[in-house]
């Protein structure tokens, strides 16, 4: 049994240990190998700690819980802004995913779809309309996005510690066909 709730700052190295695991198994493809290394367990848990002593005004987020174990994390709220957009607009959406990790061996058993539904569930009950998330181009993962009925809507590159990585923005113009979709599972039209 798998439950979703939000996240508390004790939950903060569960929360990074899901992360790193993430960034491991989808990134070490592409991304230099130090560059993942320098943001390890420690690291993570220390910026999940502060992040959910202190949340920046409507963010919001949340994990999968199985059995007293983090196994999935999603979080989102207002646009950050900190992609360099190349091609493309995301001016008019007022909420992104801000991350969606799940433990990798748990990875195609929907969780990060129910994950992520209840995210845009609460971001639109919240207000917003529409959402918008950046994945990197070459995540291997990236296809789910696709496959729930987001529409490529931008292209950006995002730069962090001298290392510069293609990223894509997925759109949803309606929030409610992204909840649709991951209530269905399936994507919709």
């Amino acid at each position: 049994m798998i439950a979703l709730r939000d996240a508390r700052p004790i939950d903060a190295e569960g929360i990074a240990r899901v992360q790193v695991a993430g960034w491991r198994h989808a990134y070490s493809g592409f991304m230099p190998a130090d560059f993942i290394a320098a943001r390890d367990l420690a690291v993570r848990t220390r910026e999940w700690r502060e992040r959910l002593a202190a949340p920046a005004p409507g963010t919001i987020g949340l994990l999968a819980d199985k059995a007293g174990q983090v196994v999935g994390i999603a979080s989102g709220g207002p646009p950050l802004g900190d992609e360099t957009i190349m091609e493309g607009d995301i001016k008019g959406f007022s909420a992104q995913v801000y991350g969606l990790y799940i433990e990798p061996g748990l990875i195609g058993q929907g969780i990060g779809r129910r994950l992520l539904g209840n995210l845009a569930g609460r971001l639109a009950r919240a207000g917003h309309a529409n959402l918008v998330l950046w994945a990197f181009e070459r995540n291997p993962f990236r296809r789910f996005y696709d496959r729930i009925g987001g529409r490529v809507i931008a292209r950006g590159v995002w730069n962090v510690d001298q290392v510069s990585l293609n990223e894509i923005a997925y759109g949803w113009a309606d929030i409610r066909v992204l909840i649709q979709a991951c209530v269905q599972g399936v994507k919709t039209e």
